[in-house]
């Protein structure tokens, strides 16, 4: 490495003070850099140091970031260059040894946690966006719910750029909410980073610690019984503590019937949800012959039957919440085929009898 002074040096031509600054010789290592801290990189020696370091800074901070470029830095022979990172390959022309001084990115250019972080707090800010500073964490909480749902509907249709996109946008919503709570003092985003931290060494003890699981049921298990037991001594004894009620209902189904399976409150075949499937079914027909329409024991009625088809669901291992999309995806599909196959003979849905629809419907099955 070259002596204090040269790098201290190279620093300064670059505007720059030497504390925080961060230091690599391109010659020992694959250049890397942090676009969020300022950065020097001693030691180029020729073009292929130059290619080398181009290649490795244009696709983190873009073409036209500028740089500095320091020849023999600390020496009375020092010259200094200023340089877009597309221009530079001209420091092959200077004499070796050459420093490169980059500057951090400006926030909103930095493809990283804390540029986005610094874009929010100016979107915050009093010159920031009129929409932005209205918002608070009920506002935002229709958004973090509509983002999981895009993020889930590009998983389904196995869309993984459009993915990545829609994880950016709940990533978006979790820095919205930690700059509200830091602004009010109540924790920030580094909060919410040591408590993931925290939460994911603890509740693998068998990778960080002693435990030992067999397999991923053991895993869930343990993860819910540690999960009980973070929440206090009394929630610790509720068993359906942490199961959120405000999930899809079908997902919160699933989640209580899994929990009292684990205590050994279930069926011990799959024949006895489905009689109970069979028998709730009486109950609701019994209903339908009684009740008026709406009526408040149909709707109890209702709610057992669906109740335990979702147990039957999960007892052969399925999803019931995604069995009921893709079921909802097929019919959307099928009914606008319909439409299509109504408009190619010249009228609607509307002007049909269900005797047609019903026929328009087999051929929409048909060309699945």
């Amino acid at each position: 490495m070259p002596r204090i002074t040269s790098i201290e040096a190279a620093v300064k031509a670059g505007g720059a003070e030497l504390v925080g600054v961060r230091v690599f010789d391109v010659r020992c290592a694959e250049p890397a850099a942090d676009a969020d801290a300022d950065s020097l990189f001693v030691g180029l020696r020729g073009a292929r140091d130059a290619a080398t370091l181009k290649g490795a800074l244009v696709a983190r901070y873009g073409p036209d970031h500028r740089v500095t470029a320091v020849s023999r830095p600390g020496s009375r022979g020092q010259t200094v260059r200023s340089l877009t990172l597309a221009q530079l390959e001209q420091v092959a022309d200077m004499l070796p040894p050459v420093s490169v001084f980059v500057p951090a990115a400006a926030p909103e250019q930095r493809p990283t946690i804390a540029g986005v972080r610094a874009i929010m707090a100016r979107l915050r800010s009093d010159a920031g966006c009129p929409w932005d500073r209205e918002q608070d964490h009920r506002s935002l909480r229709p958004c973090l719910l509509e983002e999981t749902h895009e993020a889930l509907a590009a998983i389904d249709r196995e869309d993984w750029q459009e993915l990545a996109s829609e994880l950016g946008d709940i990533l978006l919503q979790v820095i919205f909410h930690a700059r509200l709570a830091e602004e009010r003092a109540e924790f920030d985003l580094d909060d919410v980073v040591t408590r993931l931290r925290d939460k994911l060494v603890s509740r693998h003890p068998h990778v960080f610690g002693d435990a030992v699981a067999k397999d991923a049921e053991a895993v869930l298990r343990r993860w819910e019984e540690l999960k009980r037991h973070e929440a206090g001594p009394e929630r610790a004894q509720d068993l359906l503590h942490g199961i959120a009620p405000t999930l899809p209902a079908l997902e919160r189904a699933q989640k209580v019937q899994r929990r009292a399976a684990q205590v050994g409150f279930d069926w011990a075949k799959v024949e006895g949800p489905l009689a109970k499937v069979t028998e709730e079914m009486r109950e609701l027909k019994a209903a339908l012959g009684t009740e008026r329409p709406g009526a408040r024991r149909l709707e109890d009625e209702i709610g057992d039957l669906v109740f335990s088809a979702v147990n039957v669901a999960r007892f052969v291992g399925v999803d019931a919440e995604q069995a009921l999309r893709l079921t909802v995806e097929r019919f959307v599909s099928r009914f606008r085929a319909m439409q299509e196959l109504a408009a190619q003979q010249g009228g609607t849905l509307e002007g049909m009898n269900l005797a047609q629809m019903d026929a328009l419907w087999e051929r929409a099955k048909d060309r699945e």
